[in-house]
């Protein structure tokens, strides 16, 4: 295997809470990093770790041109789900990787390694966020720069930390997609970012997809009911028919562009699974041992008093 040490890697996402993983980990193991992210603030917390930094917005051509001068590689984590009007997703997100495209072709870039999502439904997917995830894959696979996808399973710190456990732990009411009863494999953002440092440490991976994911399979149900036993508190539980789900997708749209996105992904949710269980070859491959549903919850929830 060739080596990557000395060789500058731009994690472009570094704000976020997969990015920044990423970068923690890369720094920690000797690696020259170079941070983009729009949040200075955050980006002073990389900066103190020994990277170097760089506020700006992909969506500034000059910017990416720049930021991508003497660097090696890529990892890309950067989007914009939750973004609406002039911010949309489907307005910026093909933009802002064409700059970095066309930066990367520019300065001839050995690799560029983009943290996408498994089984999102493509360009049929009744999700625009996961169209627009779908239209981004192609761009980065056209773009002449040698790639890899990173697809990992639905991230257990997005689902069940945030969706459900906060509302647990606040006594709210657990919001449940359809009958609760449709299954997902789940993995955890600090998995995902070791697998990513792995395939940034081994630069003879090129035009690659490497599916990721963990040894637990759920349904949304059965996960609150975990999280009910670790705290010793029963969650109340609403269901959004699936029917209301499809309906809101189209009727919100003209109104709460959010809000229609999230009643579509509540929609593709409910109907969909993915048990992804075929795992371990990654895992193995990798060397990375994902933790279950179980363990995070165990690690994740205090138990209340």
């Amino acid at each position: 295997m060739m080596s990557t040490a000395g060789k500058r890697i731009l994690v472009i996402g570094a704000t976020g809470q997969l990015g920044g993983a990423v970068a923690r980990r890369l720094l920690g193991t000797g690696h020259l990093v170079r941070a983009l992210g729009r949040n200075p603030q955050k980006l002073a917390a990389l900066e103190a770790l020994g990277a170097e930094i760089t506020a700006g917005d992909l969506l500034d051509a000059n910017c990416v041109m720049n930021v991508c001068a003497d660097v090696d590689q890529i990892l890309t984590t950067a989007n914009n789900a939750m973004g609406t009007g002039a911010a949309s997703p489907n307005r910026v997100d093909l933009r802002a990787y064409k700059n970095v495209c066309r930066a990367a072709r520019e300065h001839r870039i050995s690799r560029i390694v983009h943290v996408s999502a498994q089984d999102t439904g493509g360009a049929s997917s009744p999700v625009d966020f996961f169209r627009v995830k779908h239209q981004v894959d192609e761009l980065i696979c056209g773009s002449r720069v040698p790639w890899v996808l990173l697809a990992p399973t639905v991230f257990m710190e997005t689902w069940i930390e945030t969706l459900i456990g906060d509302a647990v732990r606040k006594g709210k009411p657990v919001m449940l997609f359809g009958d609760g009863t449709s299954r997902a494999n789940f993995i955890a953002i600090d998995d995902v970012a070791e697998f990513a440092l792995r395939i940034l440490d081994d630069p003879t991976i090129t035009n690659e997809v490497i599916d990721v994911g963990g040894p637990s399979v759920c349904s949304f149900a059965e996960v609150t009911t975990l999280i009910e036993r670790r705290l010793g508190a029963p969650a109340k539980r609403r269901h959004m028919p699936v029917p209301l789900l499809r309906a809101g997708s189209v009727v919100l749209r003209p109104f709460s562009e959010i809000g229609a996105r999230l009643m579509a992904m509540g929609y593709f949710t409910a109907t969909s699974t993915n048990a992804f269980t075929n795992w371990q070859p990654a895992a193995q491959r990798f060397g990375v041992q994902p933790i279950t549903v179980e363990q995070f919850i165990e690690k994740t929830f205090a138990v209340l008093s």
